[in-house]
């Protein structure tokens, strides 16, 4: 080794001012100027880059269309098809993670401190709505994952243990809960509410709706605990939880229509044609169905080479999904019109899911009614899927089937309901009704679809033909390669106590 001729003594003395120089300045060098601080930050900046960011990645078509919309077998691919038959890309997995934390998850945090630190109820409330929704959906795709610690870099923790599932909805339970309590009309204003248009009834609605999800997904693991928990917002003190009462509270971001803020399908598809309608969907509503599900008007395209409605098999090789009755491209029905348009909406959570939500609670006894009030909830979500798409529904029926101009979709959701497989005890199983109308209900609704068929099984799904997973649909994703190089400690720990990290291991709340 090469020796270096230096006096110790200069050295020791030099780094000694050294340290003392940088300790002497060390907090104002280290202090970004431009950074706001909280009582300078803007709460309406932040809650709209929130809202926006947070359904643009539950829409971007790799996880809301890929992964949701296909692994439900609403949607399948006709090109490039590893996704369709349950490859997912790692770094599609690691965008999501990050978009989730580092973005709009981030985001609700800071607007929560600036919120506290002002006393501003409203935008505290908002908050908690948004975190519980953000966060459910990530406890849902990877089930342990970062809640407790996550977020407080700032604090110094950049490692965050991963908390337990069970523990994660508990805690976004009370936060909705909070949420409840905390927003008032009357209270201070808030801006910037590209979700609701600074409207705090229809938050709150959105509260106690979310919250009647949450408390439905988890139901099979503490039956009491959901019990009193929905007989206390539905009954007993009803009138303190408002929830969804039409079609206008539901939570839908409205996209503008234009670059950057148009609907991200809207963007896939200028340069992108994957994606079919998945052969699933088409034979439950149009091939297979003696009668007519006319929502198959909106959710598809007919086909341009046969001029009908046409899906392709989920999981197909991507030969053999180009060589699909000759032509997988032109024969096969492409996804509606409605949900391709710049400013298609992006729905969060529609007053139909929560209908079913309901029926399922009163037939399960979770609340009072019985079957009869279990079967008037379903009919209610049924004709609130089918309204949400009306004047689509009216003019397609001129259009394609020569209906009578004069007809209304009341009188659609009639024939449906009188005629179709839409009648209650059709398929002489209740439960299997709710899930399957909930399923078609939530087309579009890619990944909180797939989550509630993990949670159900319904309707019975096969899985992708040349699909790579073991013949098994995957109940979750594996986690981010980046959290291996980040924070391998909390992850090895959270993969010990969870199970084995890949497509096939159950959630907490799963059962099936």
């Amino acid at each position: 080794m090469r020796k270096i001729n230096i006096r110790v003594g200069l050295i020791v003395v030099a780094l000694l001012s050294l340290a003392i120089s940088c300790t002497k300045d060390f907090e104002d060098i280290n202090t970004n100027k431009n950074a706001p601080t909280t009582e300078l930050a803007a709460p309406n900046m932040l809650l709209t880059n929130a809202i926006e960011s947070m359904t643009d990645r539950v829409y971007d078509i790799w996880l809301g269309g890929e992964i949701g919309s296909c692994w439900v077998q609403h949607l399948a691919k006709v090109q490039y098809t590893d996704e369709d038959r349950y490859i997912p890309r790692v770094s599609v997995i690691n965008a999501v993670w990050s978009s989730f934390y580092a973005a709009s998850g981030n985001d609700v945090a800071t607007l929560i401190d600036i919120a506290k630190a002002r006393g501003h109820n409203n935008y505290l409330g908002v908050g908690y709505v948004l975190q519980a929704y953000i966060m459910s959906v990530v406890t849902d795709l990877w089930g342990d994952v970062p809640y407790s610690e996550a977020f407080k870099a700032k604090m110094g923790i950049v490692s965050p243990k991963y908390d337990t599932q069970q523990s994660i909805y508990e805690s976004l339970i009370a936060k909705l809960d909070s949420a409840n309590t905390l927003l008032v009309e009357a209270g201070p204003k808030i801006e910037g509410d590209i979700l609701y248009g600074n409207d705090i009834t229809k938050w709150k609605k959105f509260a106690n709706s979310l919250r009647l999800r949450l408390l439905l997904r988890m139901s099979k693991k503490n039956e009491t605990f959901v019990t009193d928990q929905m007989t206390n917002m539905l009954v007993t003190s009803a009138t303190n939880y408002p929830i969804f009462e039409s079609n206008a509270d539901n939570a839908a971001l409205k996209y503008l229509g234009s670059y950057p803020n148009n609907n991200p399908i809207n963007e896939n598809r200028k340069t992108r044609d994957d994606h079919r309608v998945s052969k699933t969907l088409i034979d439950f509503m149009w091939t297979n169905n003696p009668y007519v599900d006319w929502r198959v008007m909106v959710y598809a395209n007919l086909s341009e080479g046969g001029n009908d409605y046409v899906g392709l098999p989920n999981g197909l090789t991507s030969a053999k999904a180009a060589a699909y009755m000759g032509n997988g491209l032109k024969m096969t029905s492409k996804l509606g019109d409605y949900f391709t348009k710049a400013d298609a909406p992006g729905m969060l959570m529609s007053y139909a899911e929560l209908m079913f939500i309901l029926s399922e609670a009163t037939l399960k006894g979770y609340i009072t009614g019985g079957s009869v009030t279990a079967q008037q909830y379903y009919e209610d979500g049924i004709k609130a899927s089918y309204e949400q798409f009306g004047n689509e529904i009216v003019t397609l029926g001129e259009e394609i089937f020569g209906n009578p101009s004069s007809l209304t979709v009341q009188d659609y959701i009639n024939d449906y309901m009188a005629n179709g497989d839409g009648a209650w005890g059709f398929y002489g199983d209740n439960l299997y009704e709710i899930g399957y109308q909930k399923w078609l209900a939530m087309f579009d609704q890619g990944i909180q679809a797939w989550f509630e068929w993990r949670r159900t099984g319904f309707p019975v799904l096969t899985p992708a033909e040349d699909g790579v997973n073991d013949g098994k649909i995957p109940v979750r994703l594996f986690y981010p390669s980046d959290e291996g190089a980040r924070n391998n400690a909390n992850l090895q720990e959270a993969i010990q106590r969870q199970g084995t990290d890949d497509l096939n291991t159950l959630v907490w709340w799963a059962t099936n």
